[in-house]
């Protein structure tokens, strides 16, 4: 018992300290944000988004990553900066975000006040020096051209049920008898490409009723080009969706490869007439 009784003193001293040394938590004050748009510039195309995160930082911290709309307790006083980088799904994948490398962050400065809540709609625009390739089917020309064994082509639809925004959309349409369609760029912006792991990105709206294959074509060889799928996009049920595909991966490991191009490409399998609309498609890099 004598041994007990200085322990038991000691750790009432030490829980005495703790309430001294460990002061009650800041009661937050908290912003609350539903969406995030994007802000673009002359040639820099469409303001469509799926931006579904919001990466928060308070004064240079990162506190959370926050699926949209979300309310975000914010634990300081007084003011702060607060910047927001944008948030996606990498190529889709719904276990996989990240921050989109080619916006700026949206950053301002906020007072905190406890219990107060702050309604946000953050903008973000394309970083300076951004190269941004566009086809939007807004013009008579299309930037793609069909392979000889395609037995369809990728053209203009104005008919207003099938454009996604503007005058048109891109349509590839299957008749009874066509069996596939194939289609790429012929872009030398592509050959330009950064490797290393720098990020090449893709992004697209589409209204699919079959497989929509999206993939690359390098010539890292003296055979010519090399045919190279990416990703399988598969039907929507009738509605527009958007999607981001990082290629910077696929992109980096051809070291050796002085010409790219991005090709599209539909088999008939799960419908009998395939209808596949495409809309604001960018390359950026």
């Amino acid at each position: 018992m004598k041994q007990f009784l200085p322990f038991l003193i000691l750790s009432v001293i030490l829980t005495q300290s703790c309430k001294v040394f460990n002061p009650d938590e800041i009661v937050p004050s908290y912003i609350y944000i539903n969406d995030i748009r994007v802000q673009a510039g002359a040639n820099e195309g469409t303001t469509s988004d799926n931006l579904i995160d919001a990466w928060v930082y308070v004064d240079g911290n990162l506190i959370g990553t926050f699926e949209l709309p979300s309310k975000i307790p914010i634990h300081v006083e007084g003011s702060y900066n607060l910047q927001i980088f944008a948030g996606i799904k990498k190529s889709g994948l719904t276990n996989v975000r990240i921050q989109h490398d080619f916006f700026n962050p949206f950053d301002t400065t906020m007072v905190s006040v406890a219990n107060q809540l702050d309604s946000i709609t953050p903008t973000v625009t394309y970083e300076t020096g951004t190269t941004i390739w566009i086809e939007d089917f807004e013009d008579p020309g299309i930037k793609f051209s069909a392979l000889s064994y395609s037995d369809t082509v990728i053209e203009i639809t104005p008919v207003a049920s099938q454009v996604f925004e503007g005058n048109g959309s891109g349509k590839i349409e299957f008749a009874p008898s066509h069996l596939i369609f194939e289609s790429r760029t012929n872009e030398t912006s592509f050959n330009s490409f950064p490797r290393g792991g720098r990020p090449v990105y893709m992004e697209l709206d589409y209204n699919t009723n079959e497989v929509l294959t999206i993939g690359i074509y390098h010539n890292n060889s003296s055979a010519g080009l090399a045919k190279e799928e990416y990703i399988n996009l598969f039907p929507t049920n009738g509605e527009w969706k958007k999607t981001y595909l990082v290629l910077t991966d696929v992109v980096s490991i051809q070291t050796a490869a002085t010409e790219f191009e991005i090709y599209l490409e539909v088999q008939k399998d799960r419908s009998s007439q395939p209808l596949v609309l495409i809309d604001n498609l960018k390359v950026m890099f």
